[in-house]
């Protein structure tokens, strides 16, 4: 017995001995498996942060750089636990993607958009201007003053449509398409006056008849005028007068137009500035909903023909909008014309619209209207504005 005794002993000694190194790596192995899930669930965990923080902040940050044309944002760094990763990697990549993906399907929809208004707006133009065309005609066949100012209400009317789809037409990078001779700059504010809707309310003080304004600015400066009184009356109280005067200047000459209105808040004087400098391109989709053209229109017209136009606080609370025209822009009114002059008034053919009529019949046919009406004789068609104004 006692011999069974030490042979079991003896053989559980030596199996104990060979399965100890069997256990030992055993214990290693789970202690690495171990391990390794431990970190696994750490890098896992990691990764989930990094898509919540890239779903929740980098990617609406980007969307909102590209949308608002600012630099996007570079994504924060990621964790020590997965620099240098081809995760942190990826995650590089897709926001890149994202970037280029969202400004090529902006810049797709900005010409979409501008080439749909684009064509609507001529064709709006087209009809409007035949629409003028005949209340010219019909202005020269009838000498009734009532007849008279019910065709000058009409006619006005049909301007503040080709206001507006001039306006578009400037926004979407085409050209105002009205060309004039050296006009005097007092004839260039009464013609923006007669373009506005509520044009009963500006007063002209200082006339300034001794100075012109060279042609190929004319059509340009009178649009702009038209969108700076636009706002001047449509954010004013009926009740005002919105000021017209002008300031002589040692390298050229100013036309202030002073309201008494709400004014402007600083952020929205920043943004005034901003589009009314004209340094930067224009999209239609970014001018609001509903879009308000106003400054975009005056920016891109001083920016092509070579005026400034600056807004402060105006000395009546309102706001005071300044056109400078530096002296290239100036001439003498009595300088020979290189063109038949055309008629800066409400139903007054231009050169190269389609069927023009007599400039001397419409500027005749014109007074005899706005004296029946008391409109102001001047450019009234196919001026620039929008609805929203500013």
């Amino acid at each position: 017995m006692t011999d069974i005794t030490t042979v079991a002993s003896l053989f559980g000694s030596g199996l104990a001995m060979a399965l100890t190194p069997v256990a030992v790596r055993q214990a290693r192995l789970i202690r690495g498996l171990r391990a390794q899930l431990s970190e696994a669930r750490s890098g896992s965990r990691a990764r989930d942060a990094e898509l919540a923080r890239l779903a929740g902040v980098s990617l609406p940050a980007t969307v909102q750089a590209v949308s608002d044309r600012q630099p996007v944002p570079e994504l924060p760094p990621v964790s020590a636990e997965l620099a240098g990763t081809p995760f942190a990697r990826h995650l590089g990549d897709l926001q890149g993607q994202l970037v280029r993906a969202l400004t090529d399907a902006e810049g797709r929809t900005a010409q979409m958009t501008q080439a749909t208004l684009l064509s609507v707006a001529r064709t709006l133009q087209a009809l409007a201007n035949k629409q003028q065309m005949a209340v010219t005609d019909m202005l020269r066949k009838h000498d009734s003053p009532e007849v008279l100012g019910d065709l000058q209400v009409v006619d006005h009317a049909t301007a503040q449509i080709l206001r507006r789809a001039q306006a578009i037409t400037v926004v979407c990078g085409s050209y105002p398409g009205r060309q004039h001779n050296a006009t005097p700059l007092s004839d260039v504010v009464r013609g923006a006056v007669s373009r506005i809707l509520d044009f009963r309310r500006v007063r002209i003080f200082h006339d300034e008849g001794d100075r012109a304004v060279v042609g190929r600015a004319v059509e340009g400066l009178v649009l702009a005028l038209a969108e700076l009184l636009e706002n001047a009356t449509r954010y004013s109280h009926p009740d005002t007068q919105v000021l017209v005067q002008f300031e002589r200047a040692h390298n050229g000459l100013s036309v202030i137009v002073d309201d008494k209105g709400v004014g402007l808040q600083p952020g929205e004087r920043e943004r005034a500035q901003h589009l009314l400098s004209g340094q930067e391109a224009v999209s239609v989709t970014r001018l609001g909903d509903p879009p308000k053209f106003g400054f975009a229109v005056i920016g891109m017209l001083s920016s092509r023909y070579g005026f400034e136009v600056s807004v402060t606080k105006s000395p009546y609370s309102g706001v005071r909008a300044v056109a400078f025209l530096p002296s290239p822009l100036l001439t003498d009114p009595d300088s020979p014309p290189d063109r038949p002059a055309a008629s800066l008034g409400p139903s007054g053919s231009l050169p190269g619209d389609a069927g023009a009529s007599s400039a001397a019949d419409a500027t005749a046919a014109v007074s005899s209207a706005g004296t029946a009406t008391g409109a102001p004789a001047g450019p009234a068609a196919g001026a620039a504005g929008a609805e929203g104004a500013r």
